[in-house]
């Protein structure tokens, strides 16, 4: 196993090994996307220039890919299959399709790149079988959350990237106001490299005059707004959002992540009171009241249900559905604080 940052360390290398097979799965989406990307960058420069992407759902023919796998000719391109499985939950015939896969004799480079991305797995699921194969004969790259002093160290890191500098001070505060989401924290370096000049060092006072102040405040007024089931309002706050240019995927993990939340905290009040939840959660006092309020509008199955249409904007905005990622957003927005 490598981690996502030593992964794209070692696809710079022009010595990297491509393998038959990929995992790259984890909590920190931002990492997923830049692995998968530089995977497929170091593909393409090696004549791997056809591409195809599947959603691994309970409807999944696994049959069908493995056809399609054995169906190559003297001439076949190189190609990439990805299989998106958010979950990683292959069942029994994708799981010993994967062992078989990863267990057969490849040409090198191989003909097909199979590359599968999830999210979190958990330990039972990294003892799987399908796992372990692909740990034994390809690349399984994980995406960690950065905190603590690790993310000021990102923020630094990343401000070098775009050819700026942060003082401690300034890195500290950058990292307190994305709160860890390195989706943020990447857009506000972006921006901060077109507000300087190259080779600037920005200070505390300048993350404070310029950083995502306005946009990162709304995005706290939206998740109170849906919670408390102000509808109108949290649709407006969201408008406002999409004409700053805020990115849907900023969105979209505040959404999940409030929902996620939720059911959280509606599974674990069916065995003890809201207050030992809340303790248990470690939510603070000015969070529960929205939370409160919104548990008592619905109840566990619906929460769950919205994970879904969560799921269906994340296609949207990957590019796997066809449709408008806001309105999208606007859909769940409002299921949430209906």
């Amino acid at each position: 196993m490598i981690m996502a940052p030593a992964f794209l360390k070692q696809l710079q290398n022009p010595q990297f090994e491509i393998k038959p097979i990929t995992l790259i799965y984890g909590e920190e989406p931002l990492y997923v996307r830049r692995a998968l990307d530089g995977l497929r960058g170091v593909l393409r420069s090696q004549e791997y220039f056809q591409r195809d992407r599947y959603e691994v759902d309970a409807n999944f023919k696994w049959a069908d890919l493995k056809m399609e796998t054995q169906a190559g000719t003297l001439f076949a391109d190189r190609r990439i299959i990805e299989l998106d499985m958010p979950k990683g939950t292959p069942g029994k015939d994708g799981g010993a399709f994967i062992q078989d896969w990863a267990n057969a004799m490849h040409d090198q480079p191989p003909e097909i790149c199979l590359v599968i991305t999830c999210e979190k797995l958990d330990g039972r699921q990294l003892k799987s079988k399908w796992v372990q194969a692909i740990e034994a004969h390809g690349w399984v790259v994980q995406s960690k959350p950065i905190e603590g002093a690790g993310l000021i160290k990102w923020c630094q890191n990343r401000a070098q990237e775009a050819g700026l500098s942060l003082d401690e001070e300034a890195a500290g505060l950058l990292s307190e106001r994305v709160e860890g989401n390195l989706l943020a924290a990447d857009q506000e370096m972006e921006k901060l490299a077109l507000l300087f000049p190259a080779g600037s060092t920005l200070s505390a006072q300048n993350i404070i005059d310029n950083v995502a102040d306005q946009a990162h405040y709304q995005l706290f007024a939206l998740s109170t707004a849906m919670l408390f089931g102000r509808t109108q309002y949290a649709l407006q706050i969201l408008h406002r959002l999409q004409q700053e240019g805020l990115e849907a995927p900023i969105v979209l993990w505040l959404l999940s992540k409030e929902l996620r939340q939720l059911i959280s905290i509606a599974q674990k009040q069916q065995m003890a009171s809201l207050p030992q939840v809340y303790k248990q959660l470690r939510i603070w006092s000015s969070k529960q009241a929205e939370f409160s309020a919104a548990l008592q509008r619905h109840d566990l199955a619906y929460w769950q249900s919205l994970l879904n249409v969560a799921l269906q904007v994340d296609l949207t905005i990957k590019g796997l559905r066809k449709g408008d990622e806001w309105l999208g957003l606007s859909e769940l927005v409002f299921k949430i604080s209906q």
